[in-house]
């Protein structure tokens, strides 16, 4: 409700990114979801928030909390808060004038290195422990999109976009710097070292999009290979077809959310899991655990 104090700046964002489909930033595709500047009401907490997006925040003013599992990771004016995918993470704002520029991020690898950022999101925000201070240039990409969509001169689209798309070169720059090297294995160039590549890539983008209801299809064309030859790797080194690796990965997931997040509705988790029919959802989970996803998680039916 509180972002229509910004209702003018969001549709101008919006526009910004609306004929964007995708950036490519090294070896991941990156998609800005959404873009928003935020001025919550004084004293406000946000509700705990999970999702299957990276999420990158700029202060532009004031000071907040955040909390990631319950770890408190304070960030101020000047500051980037970057939360994992999949990850519990809720904020509290104090009582003094808060302003936020939050993208919302969906991350695909495009190739086969087992060290690329977009296979250790979750390590890389760890690691720089989920805020860091930005360049100079960073900073200032972001006080000039603002500027930009604050403008009392007629909004420039293009220029804003630019101004996104340097954003996100410089923030998974930053990310990418966050993360040690690992050593290049002798055998990279052998045809089983590719298919475990392939492997790992396909794992990595299902996982990335399992909240978006991903398929068989969807992974091949991501990789630029027939459904068929990603079908047979998965049987050859997994034992299991890519669709029961899905259906494996979603049921899981929903175990996990069920487990710990007990204030979570069934549809909630049903949408997280890409399952957009709550009802399919629990007799398909009920077939896998002989009981309802309320049942599991102790939940009055």
């Amino acid at each position: 409700v509180f972002d229509r104090l910004c209702a003018i700046e969001n549709v101008r964002l919006a526009k910004a990114i609306s004929e964007v489909d995708s950036v490519r930033i090294g070896d991941m595709d990156v998609r800005t979801e959404t873009l928003r500047l935020t001025r919550p009401p004084l004293g406000h907490r946000g509700k705990p928030q999970l999702h299957p997006l990276l999420e990158v925040t700029y202060v532009l003013k004031g000071s907040m909390d955040y909390f990631l599992d319950h770890r408190r990771v304070p960030v101020k004016r000047g500051e980037i808060f970057c939360a994992p995918p999949d990850t519990v993470h809720a904020w509290k704002s104090p009582t003094t004038p808060l302003k936020l520029f939050g993208y919302m991020l969906s991350v695909s690898p495009t190739s086969d290195r087992p060290d690329s950022p977009a296979f250790r999101l979750a390590e890389a925000t760890a690691t720089l422990g989920y805020r860091f201070k930005p360049t100079a240039e960073l900073a200032g990409a972001f006080e000039s999109l603002y500027a930009e969509v604050c403008a009392d001169q007629p909004f420039q689209a293009e220029v804003a976009r630019s101004y996104s798309n340097l954003i996100l070169q410089l923030v998974f720059r930053r990310i990418a710097a966050a993360l040690p090297a690992r050593p290049v294995p002798r055998e990279a160039h052998s045809a089983d070292f590719r298919s475990r590549q392939l492997l790992l890539q396909a794992k990595a983008y299902v996982e990335a999009n399992l909240a978006f209801g991903v398929s068989l299809a969807d992974a091949a064309r991501h990789l630029s290979i027939s459904a068929r030859h990603l079908n047979r790797v998965f049987r050859e080194l997994e034992g299991k077809a890519v669709g029961q690796f899905i259906m494996a990965l979603r049921m899981e997931k929903a175990k996990r959310l069920l487990r710990e997040q007990d204030d979570l509705p069934i549809k909630a988790v049903a949408a997280l899991c890409g399952a957009r029919d709550a009802s399919y959802f629990c007799r398909l989970f009920k077939a896998e655990t002989g009981k309802t996803p309320a049942a599991y998680s102790g939940r009055r039916e």
